[in-house]
């Protein structure tokens, strides 16, 4: 079976400091890369069907974060998450913060004009495939 191993170092200026190192082991995994192209609104991106809590590990990551590229889960009509900084969540605990059965990413790149910037998103998804 795949392992996802996740290593984070954790440093706080004149403060303290975290290391986690955890293996988590998947029975599937998906990586999709899609490009969110500038001015583009709920762009939906299908993530690999499942259960609830089948879904383990995700990950959302993109070449330039800020306050105009944002993603909606399951749904256009949900709220959308700023991707201000990489998205991760480790474990069934954790992706249920996000939905207990995540289907579709819908993105949202309101760059234009001038700013105009398209954004290459990376979704590593790890889940039971047998559930």
């Amino acid at each position: 079976m795949p392992l996802i191993n996740l290593t984070s170092q954790i440093t706080i200026s004149n403060g303290p400091k975290f290391s986690v190192s955890r293996a988590l082991e998947v029975e599937a995994y998906d990586l999709i890369e899609v490009v969110v192209p500038a001015d583009t609104t709920d762009l939906e991106v299908t993530l690999q069907p499942g259960t609830a809590g089948a879904a383990t590990f995700l990950l959302v990551t993109a070449n330039w974060y800020g306050a105009e590229l944002a993603y909606k889960i399951n749904t256009n009509s949900a709220d959308a998450r700023t991707l201000d900084h990489p998205h991760l969540f480790a474990g069934s605990g954790a992706v249920s913060l996000v939905d207990a059965a995540p289907s579709s990413l819908f993105f949202t790149n309101s760059t234009s004009s001038d700013d105009a910037a398209d954004a290459h998103v990376q979704i590593l998804l790890g889940r039971d495939a047998t559930p």
